[in-house]
């Protein structure tokens, strides 16, 4: 871990550089790296949860109410990675201080402030945007935002910032953080500002102190932040300017401690699994898919019949184990997901199908001979009889449903099972179907979030379909069709992640049934 987050800065002779020399880029280097700064500073400033080790935070709280009344409350807000899996907060608060109603209103004001993202990696910032904007001999300001892409959902509303960093005597002394627009819980008016004290006892910066105002439909709100302790990841107690043994209570015997939890509920365990190294995707997805393939059909009965009468069974009359007939589904679907645990996914399939059954129905060869032979009879010329009827079939159907997948890795390998139900609403033949898909697969994660895949899947649906179809003359004509489609084939394919929310899939299937799957996902 590194233990460096601010070095001494250029020689102070650089302070005599004017406004317009210092805008030009350092040459092979940054304004950040020029003066020491770490890009774990700026994450800091948007999260305090991001830095390294743990500490303790008091809080106090003044609101002017719209009425005129002014409220105040005084808290600690303490913060230990070993804690909770360290994705989780306390807050300490004198006993009797806070109504229970007040306590909520508390914790929602934490949560507003102390945003933690599980996924969330240092250089939010978007290093394209920081640019110098004033500098003189005491004093030179940078302006930066963070970064538009990549902002887990707890930290959505740092893109919206308008960042300033200040370097004083040669040093950081702070950054200033100011939303020109609403933030997304009605938040307006807001400004932060994070003040920065270097450790005496070890090399790098903390944050000292932060305060934050404003507006809300309760009225203005000021919080004042100051860091009362601080621990570095091995323990050692960190010792810096203006730090303060006084107690911040009246009487240290009477407080309690409160836990807030930050960031997603989903899924289920996985903060923990977080902790041991697992990376997990956002809990949430919604995926839009395009699905087609071509089944080759061996069918082994046919009956059919009309009105109310008794089905004729017509599979003497024909070859049906040298028929060929082939069916060609494209399938169009929304896929909504969610994790319940790290291992654990439940989706729903919403969508529509389109079915050609298309093939030739090879005459057997007696019976033909016996319509040829009988051909004078009827006025038929015997070169016209067929050797197959063919058939030519387009259906769509409304398809509902859901799949369940078991998944896991073992570093950059990972592996997953997956049960799909779907149920086919078929309009034009008066019938429902139900298909169930088995796909087993394994794959390997490379960088840049490319991942592939390989393995099989085996769909099993309904193989006897019973239906009827209304003629033109208004007669019913009923059916009853029995085949048996492919059950298993390979399957193979690519999955990209274009950051943290957008994911690219593309599948292949070969083997007795030839499919083409295109998914396009966005997690939230």
């Amino acid at each position: 871990m590194r233990k460096y987050l601010l070095v001494s800065v250029l020689s102070f002779t650089l302070i005599t550089l004017t406004v317009n020399a210092q805008e030009e880029l350092p040459l092979n280097s940054s304004y950040l790296a020029e003066y020491g700064i770490s890009p774990k500073l700026l994450d800091a400033a948007a999260s305090v949860l991001l830095q390294e080790g743990s500490f303790t935070q008091n809080l106090e709280i003044e609101i002017e109410m719209p009425t005129g009344n002014k409220k105040s409350y005084k808290t600690q807000i303490i913060y230990d990675p070993s804690y909770k899996d360290g994705k989780d907060i306390r807050f300490a608060v004198q006993d009797g201080q806070f109504s229970k109603p007040e306590i909520k209103a508390l914790k929602r004001a934490i949560e507003k402030s102390h945003k933690l993202s599980r996924l969330s990696r240092s250089n939010l910032y978007d290093e394209s945007s920081l640019k110098l904007l004033s500098s003189d001999e005491n004093e030179t300001v940078f302006g930066f935002r963070y970064s538009k892409r990549d902002i887990e959902p707890e930290l959505r509303d740092i893109k919206k910032y308008d960042g300033k960093l200040y370097v004083v005597g040669g040093t950081l002394d702070r950054i200033e953080l100011q939303s020109k627009s609403k933030l997304s819980d009605g938040r307006q008016n807001f400004k932060r500002i994070v003040y920065f004290e270097e450790s005496k006892n070890r090399k790098g910066f903390i944050v000292a102190g932060i305060t934050e105002s404003f507006d809300a439909k309760n009225g203005k709100h000021k919080l004042t932040f100051t860091t009362s302790d601080y621990k570095a990841p091995d323990g050692t107690a960190i010792v810096w300017e203006g730090k303060s043994s006084q107690p911040f209570f009246e009487n240290a015997s009477a407080i309690d401690t409160v836990n807030v939890t930050l960031g997603w509920a989903l899924p289920i365990f996985g903060k923990p699994a977080t902790k041991l190294g697992y990376g997990l995707p956002r809990p949430v997805g919604l995926n839009v898919i395009l699905h087609s393939q071509d089944d080759d059909l061996d069918f082994e009965g046919i009956s059919v019949g009309f009105g109310d009468g008794e089905l004729s069974d017509l599979s003497s009359l024909f070859d049906l184990q040298n028929s060929n007939i082939v069916q060609t589904t494209t399938t169009y679907f929304v896929r909504p997901d969610v994790w319940i645990f790290p291992f654990l996914n439940v989706a729903g399939i919403f969508g529509r199908a389109d079915n050609t059954v298309a093939g030739d129905f090879i005459l057997d060869e007696e019976f033909r001979q016996t319509i040829v032979d009988l051909a004078p009879f009827l006025g038929l010329d015997p070169s016209d009889i067929p050797q197959a009827l063919p058939l030519n079939i387009d259906v769509s159907a409304n398809i509902i449903g859901g799949s369940v997948t078991l998944g896991g890795g073992v570093g950059d390998v990972f592996f997953s099972g997956t049960y799909q139900y779907i149920r086919a609403s078929v309009e034009e033949a008066n019938t429902t179907t139900n298909a169930n898909a088995y796909v087993l697969m394994a794959g390997y994660r490379f960088p840049n979030n490319l991942n592939v895949f390989a393995g099989s899947m085996g769909q099993y649906y309904d193989s006897d379909v019973s239906g009827f179809f209304e003629l033109d003359s208004g007669d019913i004509l009923r059916y009853d069709v029995n085949f048996t489609p492919t059950t298993w084939n390979a399957i193979m394919g690519v999955n990209k992640g274009f950051g943290k929310h957008w994911d690219l899939m593309v599948q292949l299937g070969i083997g007795g049934r030839e499919q083409l799957t295109a998914q396009l996902g966005y997690r939230f």
